[in-house]
């Protein structure tokens, strides 16, 4: 079903309008529930688990990898997406780095963005340690390094209904880096790369999602200059935005950093298909929800191989041991 919105062919719109109406006589279109959601996160940082701090007492990752399968039990519609930054702030830390890899695998991403932590790695750390991920690499501007499994756009099918997916890195996102790593990735401008590859997923489509790695501000200018978008997925300055609002009838949105909250956007759509409200909020993954037993191994597995375990997590375990 093509996305109205993008089309100028003289007649087409209403026509296809009128098919609808047929259609929609004659036999329900969308049984059940009306919506797609789309359940998002951005800037792990590696953090496998809850940091331990009083004044985040919020899971990551061993919380996720529970909640977002539970989440699409109840919500067979839905797509799951990453802007990036799952990796380290540095890359001091390889095993760390190998071991969120993993941990991202168990959960069911239909496309994952790299941003700046992932692609200025070692090429050799990235080509060994990104398929562990599972999910395909969406970017639409990266012209190198090429990473495995990346593709400019995915189209993932929900019930009826198509969603495409693209994936921008912002210039800026390298800014800090030196030199020598900045000149070793090539991008072609995130509003040309978009506006190049749209007419070809649009009449594919319903829906179209574009993921981002360049920070909230930035994707506001960019949704006032876009059409035929209905959300942007930002990453990067791990901006928290618990109710995000819309800019060019495009819903803008962010999960903040280190896991502490998964992302939920509902789109709900009429009997006809098209777009009737989109609504997001942040879903804090609390230290009551049941952790991932897999995560947890390897978070075993980490503090034994590194010898580094948590102070907080120490003093949290001391007290319980006893019974303050």
């Amino acid at each position: 079903m093509p996305c109205l919105s993008g089309l100028n062919v003289p007649g087409m719109k209403k026509r296809i309008q009128k098919f609808f109406k047929l259609i929609v006589l004659l036999s329900p279109l969308w049984g059940g529930d009306n919506s797609i959601y789309i359940l998002h996160s951005n800037n792990t940082n590696g953090a496998l688990e809850n940091c331990y701090c009083p004044d985040h007492p919020l899971g990551s990752v061993e919380k996720r990898a529970v909640y977002v399968p539970e989440f699409i039990k109840e919500h067979p519609n839905t797509i799951v997406v990453d802007a990036g930054d799952f990796f380290s702030v540095t890359e001091r830390h390889p095993l760390k780095d190998s071991l969120i890899a993993v941990a991202y695998g168990l959960i069911p991403y239909d496309a994952v963005l790299p941003g700046d932590q992932e692609v200025t790695r070692n090429p050799a750390f990235i080509n060994r340690v990104l398929p562990l991920v599972g999910a395909q690499f969406v970017i639409t501007n990266l012209r190198s390094p090429r990473l495995p499994n990346q593709v400019p756009y995915k189209i993932v099918k929900r019930g009826d209904i198509r969603i495409g997916i693209l994936g921008i890195l912002g210039p800026t996102a390298f800014k800090y880096y030196p030199e020598k790593v900045r000149t070793k990735i090539s991008l072609k401008p995130p509003l040309e790369a978009i506006n190049e590859t749209l007419p070809e997923i649009v009449e594919k489509t319903d829906l179209i999602i574009v993921l981002t790695h360049q920070g909230y501000d930035r994707d506001v200018r960019l949704a006032q200059q876009l059409k035929n978008v209905a959300v942007i997925v930002g990453s990067h300055s791990q901006s928290v935005i618990k109710k995000p609002e819309q800019e060019n009838g495009i819903l803008i949105t962010q999960a903040g950093k280190e896991g502490y909250y998964v992302g939920v956007i509902k789109i709900e759509l009429n009997d006809q298909g098209w777009i009737k409200s989109k609504s997001g909020n942040l879903v804090p993954m609390t230290l009551e929800m049941p952790d991932h037993p897999r995560v947890m191994e390897l978070v075993e597995e980490y503090e034994k191989r590194s010898g580094l375990v948590n102070r907080n997590k120490l003093k949290m375990k001391s007290k319980m041991n006893k019974g303050e």
